[in-house]
């Protein structure tokens, strides 16, 4: 076997296999006796069929089965003997033409391959940032604890709506026109409408006030805001026969729930952060303080590792075998791509190889090594971050162990974990290398930059 790589550019090349018979014939030769010894052919005792006949029947197929796995074989044997970095996966050149199969006869085979790009990774003290720094003050402390309360309120019976936040639970029954029942037209027990979700403004007005039993008459495309698929889930009617509904209905209030808010006081305290771990306001209010800080703080985090990322891999330019891996993709991912969308496709297809090329220079350039631990300690990170918010008080670290050690023995999550504790280590080689400055700034403003960031990247 002869194997030799031909190189166009940096970026791209072409491998050429060259087999002999004496490459593929042992085995094709071995495997065509292990078929004698199997085949049960009609007019012959099992394993005593003519070594010439099992030839003719199977030749051409085992031979084309070895060729392809002797090719194989040369290829990637030739890949990491010389230590070729590639990109994407080897593509069959279109000079690669078998049209006879002999016994024997040598083949070439061509595969074009992408390489990957040399370059020296470039980031110092020069290349400069900034974090954003949001301090709680007090009205955003006051927001969060009432949003507490509300999240840990209590649902109460009370017998007249008042409150934008009541939920009025009604029977509806369908009318005609002149708002007499209509017979065998829908009606439903027990539907919930919280009144500061009503746009209309007479029909919220109306409904403010209303009593237990009391009757009311609304236009139910009005109520729901002409949406089919609330109306259809609240009446329990396909979304075909909506508009054959007659407009107006009949409510008729059989209950009313009020969220009450939770008193500020130890059963908060508890409710929140678990039992006497908090027996003060002044220490209620300070924990709500660093929770909000400590959100920024991520957030903040997660901008400026973005801000770094896209910065250093534009600084680098780095070059990418851009023709020979839109053919891979549409080759390897047909489900995926095709001729119409390849373009546009491969553009994150690009910025994924190049982030990945140069974190693959930082990992070398800084000697790091991903250890058990760090891989717990992404997927605490990321359970943590599952259950959302600023406040994980509620999770133990034996419920977290709990949730993430059956996890980590599915090789799917650990390789995400293992991709999520080495990014963690390349943000925190990059924060060391550049300069990194603070700038405060207020919540409403951060925010705004935030949806702006997330916009813009799920944009891509």
């Amino acid at each position: 076997m002869n194997v030799s790589l031909e190189k166009k550019d940096a970026l791209n090349g072409t491998i050429s296999v060259n087999i002999s018979g004496a490459d593929y014939m042992p085995e094709m030769d071995k495997k065509i006796k292990d078929y004698r010894k199997k085949a049960n052919i009609p007019g012959f005792r099992p394993g005593q069929a003519p070594l010439g006949m099992i030839e003719r029947m199977y030749g051409n197929s085992l031979i084309l089965e070895e060729i392809n796995a002797a090719a194989s074989k040369g290829l990637y044997d030739y890949i990491k003997e010389n230590n070729i970095n590639m990109l994407g996966e080897p593509v069959i050149n279109n000079e690669t033409l078998i049209e006879k199969i002999d016994k024997g006869a040598d083949y070439t085979f061509k595969f074009d391959i992408g390489v990957a790009p040399v370059f020296e990774l470039s980031i110092s003290k020069d290349d400069t940032f900034t974090r954003l720094v949001v301090q709680a003050d007090e009205k955003m402390i006051d927001d969060e604890i009432t949003r507490m309360r509300k999240r840990f309120g209590k649902l109460e019976d009370v017998a007249k709506a008042e409150s934008d936040n009541d939920m009025i639970y009604c029977t509806v029954t369908e009318l005609n026109e002149d708002l007499s029942i209509f017979e065998g037209g829908v009606h439903a027990e027990k539907v919930p409408f919280l009144i500061s979700t009503i746009k209309n403004e007479e029909i919220k007005n109306a409904l403010k006030g209303i009593a237990i039993a009391e009757e009311s008459t609304v236009n139910i495309f009005n109520l729901f805001d002409n949406n089919e698929a609330e109306i259809s889930h609240a009446l329990g009617v396909q979304k075909a026969g909506i508009a054959d509904l007659n407009p107006n209905f009949k409510l008729q209030v059989s209950e009313i729930k009020r969220n009450t808010e939770a008193e500020i006081n130890q059963e908060l305290f508890d409710s929140v952060y678990g039992k006497d771990k908090i027996t003060s306001i002044e220490d209620f209010r300070s924990n709500v303080k660093t929770e909000l800080e400590s959100f920024y703080v991520g957030q903040a985090d997660h901008l400026l590792e973005h801000e770094m990322s896209d910065t250093i891999v534009a600084k680098h330019n780095i070059q990418l075998p851009d023709a020979f891996l839109k053919r891979w993709l549409l080759d390897r991912y047909a489900d995926k791509f095709n001729t119409e969308n390849i373009d546009e496709g491969y553009n994150p297809e690009a910025n994924y190889l190049r982030n990945h090329l140069l974190e693959e220079k930082i990992l070398a350039l800084h000697n790091i090594k991903v250890e058990d631990e760090d891989i717990r300690e992404a997927a605490v990170n990321y359970t943590k971050q599952m259950f959302g918010g600023y406040s994980a008080n509620g999770l133990s670290e034996e419920l977290i162990n709990q949730l993430i050690e059956p996890s980590l023995q599915k090789e799917d999550y650990r390789s995400r974990m293992i991709n999520a504790a080495i990014k963690i280590k390349v943000n925190a080689a990059i924060r060391s290398s550049v300069t990194v400055n603070d700038k405060e700034i207020s919540a409403e403003d951060f925010m705004k930059i935030v949806q702006e960031h997330n916009h813009a990247h799920h944009a891509h």
